[in-house]
């Protein structure tokens, strides 16, 4: 391995890895936002998404690049191939962040107050979850650590409960609350992105997963097999 090529596998890794930790803050700001009805916050995460775009961008041009240039193969082609799909998976994860925001802002519009919008506990869960997960993904990029990405494959089964509890919240508080359906119809559109963020870290494991063993787990039934298993 020549150090021109090690110099430039550095290089995307390091791209990718400020990708994860723009993705990681965008997430985080945007909960904070809902959480608080923070308008200026939900607009900054907004405004800020324009750079992981660049991001992804850049990083797809630079593996593209590599392809070109050092005509990789095996493991270190995969490495490249993978970079460029988990940078596309967490531009993903960008926009779902903006989409929370943008919930944020059609909330205050509405004139909801903190006082009025009592959030469920199942989202606040989720969207704690949703984070660690993400967290965890760039983790086991990092360290290549494919059992990591196998407990995540299975832990995206929780998420998806909790936003299915949504629905009954949801359900039990027109019920009581039938003049606050709009805001409550708009926190289950928040718990939607919030699952989907974590269908997207899922999808990161498995690619971290064929980088690291050359393994297609895709459409597979990880999921459900038992804590600790490698099938």
């Amino acid at each position: 391995m020549t150090r021109h090529w090690i110099r430039q596998i550095e290089g995307i890794r390091s791209h990718l890895l400020s990708m994860g930790t723009h993705a990681e803050t965008q997430v985080k700001e945007a909960t904070l936002a809902l959480l608080d009805l923070d308008r200026d916050r939900a607009i900054e995460v907004i405004a800020n998404d324009d750079e992981l775009d660049d991001m992804d961008v850049g990083l797809e041009e630079e593996c593209l690049h590599s392809i070109a240039l050092f005509q990789p193969v095996a493991s270190d082609l995969r490495l490249i191939v993978s970079s460029m799909s988990v940078g596309h998976e967490l531009e993903r994860i960008g926009d779902l962040a903006v989409n929370i925001a943008e919930c944020v802002n059609r909330l205050r519009d509405s004139g909801v107050t903190l006082q009025q919008m009592v959030l469920p506990e199942c989202l606040k869960l989720a969207s704690q979850k949703a984070m660690e997960m993400l967290r965890d993904s760039l983790d086991a990029f990092i360290t290549q650590d494919t059992d990591i990405c196998r407990r995540l494959i299975r832990q995206d089964r929780e998420l998806d409960r909790l936003h299915r509890e949504i629905f009954q919240w949801l359900k039990e508080g027109i019920q009581a609350r039938p003049t606050e359906i709009d805001w409550m119809i708009e926190i289950t559109g928040v718990s939607k992105h919030i699952e989907r963020i974590a269908d997207h870290v899922t999808n990161i494991a498995e690619i971290v997963i064929y980088w690291v063993e050359g393994e297609i787990v895709r459409h597979r039934e990880l999921r459900d097999s038992p804590e600790g298993s490698s099938s």
